[in-house]
């Protein structure tokens, strides 16, 4: 790796590392029908009913899930 490319890439971390967080999301702990346990990004204050059932919806991988 050359050197500028060593700077570009050190450069693209720098601005990575800078990116403020997704405001109004949290990230929140599942339970899934099987009994297993996913964490998830989901809107702030959504219930736990609704973080469930959207952590089932993207197991199964339902296009409405996202």
């Amino acid at each position: 790796m050359s050197d500028d490319e060593d700077h570009e890439d050190h450069e693209n971390n720098e601005r990575n590392r800078r990116r403020p967080p997704l405001l109004g999301t949290e990230m929140r702990e599942a339970t899934l029908p099987d009994g297993s346990q996913a964490v998830i990004v989901v809107q702030a204050g959504t219930s736990q009913t609704e973080v469930d059932e959207k952590a089932a919806r993207l197991r199964r991988g339902s296009p409405e899930a996202k």
